[in-house]
């Protein structure tokens, strides 16, 4: 799949600082997003409208109903168990809320990711000194930059797509004073909903729908982007991801444009290509005092590359089904899902796993998913050749993909289904082997509720 590749002085920046432009911009989407042209509404029974994947779904209009107030993810559940008194946030001196936040939306430390390059909502205060931290689960993510007003949030709501909202930092942290005319403070946490993020969050680079970024942008000394790609995802090539992020753990034999500092740094990276990969931590970079967790993990990395294109395309494919649209999204999501196109990370056995003992994120991430009765799952780390050693996305198991319109994620499940019968030569398949096959099978056949009719017995027949 095609990354978007653009120049810093190009329209994808200037949508991040420009704030009269990307207001003007939102009032135009959420115009289009909610407006019905009679022309175009068709009842259940007609066959879908045939679209491209780069064009917009309408996304206001029911049975998504975007905009409306209710939604199902996991900042507004927090938000009714905090209205109803069954939890509580708690700020301290230091991170005001996001400590607290972290844990409640069982978002763990290890996963913090820091990015430097200025495409954040207050890209001010982003800087190669005072990195924007991201800490992630399968469904959430959480922004902190030392000195703001507030933490970022998005969630996943599994028909709405990715929902986009803040949470005022309590008056008495220390660090936060010096930024009171940024936004107000309030005195009850309450997470507020910033639908003026689609500008962004609903563009080319999430598919045309209310979806995640993830962005690689070479910086100058600054942190101000110079040029890049404004879509990761894991058919990238290591030699062209992650630029404007910190990356530690990375093994010396991979390069990629993560750590790059300045002008001369991108430039000497042109002649001498990895100097700067390899990065065990970062106390010479900042004051890793100042951040929860001391590192920005290549592990972790890798993960939230693969996950946050993989969602988008599971986002995308709901909503055309809810809306009665039909791209070749699910032929795309698919391919995504077995990491047909995925480059080789030429890791040796033993050197993956040095790579993987060393990271926290590695342990974390491994202990959350279901397994079979032999003990595999889909969140098996290999590093050696590959990430997955199992190669079908965990995003099988989410939320999301459960969610999904009951005559999609059957399609979905039959074509995987299709696709690891040994009989079978799709052409998105032929990369697993045999073995890998079954094992994948097996798993699924394990983890995996409401399996179409085609699984059925599968196991038995297989083994």
């Amino acid at each position: 799949m095609r990354q978007n590749s653009d120049q810093a002085s190009g329209c994808s920046i200037q949508t991040l600082t420009n704030f009269s432009v990307r207001h003007v911009f939102v009032l135009l989407v959420l115009l289009f997003a909610s407006s019905v042209n009679a022309e175009e509404v068709v009842g259940p029974t007609n066959s879908p409208v045939e679209i491209k994947l780069t064009d917009r779904v309408p996304y206001g209009r029911k049975p998504v109903d975007y905009f409306g107030v209710e939604s199902n993810d996991a900042v507004s559940g927090l938000q009714g168990r905090l209205i109803s008194g069954e939890a509580q946030l708690t700020a301290d001196d230091r991170f005001g809320y996001l400590m607290s936040v972290t844990e409640l939306l069982d978002v763990p430390l290890e996963s913090q990711l820091l990015v430097y390059s200025k495409t954040a909502r207050v890209p001010g205060l982003v800087s190669p000194k005072t990195p924007r931290a991201i800490f992630f689960n399968d469904e959430v993510s959480v922004a902190w930059i030392p000195g703001s007003r507030e933490l970022e949030l998005t969630a996943v709501d599994p028909v709405k797509g990715v929902i986009c909202y803040t949470l005022s930092q309590p008056r008495d942290v220390p660090a936060v004073e010096k930024f009171a005319a940024e936004s107000p403070v309030v005195d009850t946490p309450t997470f507020q909903r910033r639908n003026g993020c689609l500008a962004c969050h609903s563009a080319r680079s999430s598919l045309e729908v209310p979806g995640l970024l993830l962005r690689a942008f070479q910086t100058d000394q600054t942190g101000k982007p110079i040029v890049g790609f404004s879509r990761m995802s894991h058919d990238m090539t290591y030699d062209r991801r992650w630029g404007g992020w910190y990356v530690t753990g990375t093994p010396a034999s991979l390069i990629h444009r993560g750590n790059l500092i300045s002008q001369p740094e991108n430039i000497r990276h042109k002649d001498e290509p990895g100097f700067a990969s390899s990065l065990n931590e970062l106390s010479h970079k900042l004051d890793v005092g100042d951040y929860p967790y001391q590192k920005s993990d290549f592990v972790a990395h890798l993960v939230m590359t693969h996950q946050v294109h993989g969602t988008n395309l599971l986002i995308r494919a709901g909503l055309e089904s809810r809306l009665n649209r039909c791209s070749d999204v699910e032929t795309q999501l698919v391919r995504y899902m077995v990491f047909a196109d995925e480059p080789s990370l030429n890791l040796t056995p033993l050197l993956a796993s040095s790579v993987l003992s060393d990271s926290g994120f590695a342990k974390t991430f491994v202990q959350r998913g279901p397994r079979d009765s032999t003990g595999n799952s889909l969140r098996d780390l290999s590093l050696a050749g590959r990430v997955f050693k199992h190669r079908l996305s965990f995003l099988v198991q989410s939320r999301l993909f459960d969610d999904l319109p009951d005559e999609c994620r059957s399609r979905l499940l039959e074509r995987l289904w299709a696709g690891l019968n040994s009989k079978s030569d799709d052409e998105h398949f032929r990369h697993l082997k045999e073995d890998e096959r079954q094992s994948i099978i097996a798993i699924v056949h394990a983890t995996v509720p409401r399996l179409p009719e085609c699984w059925q017995g599968i196991v038995t027949a297989n083994f």
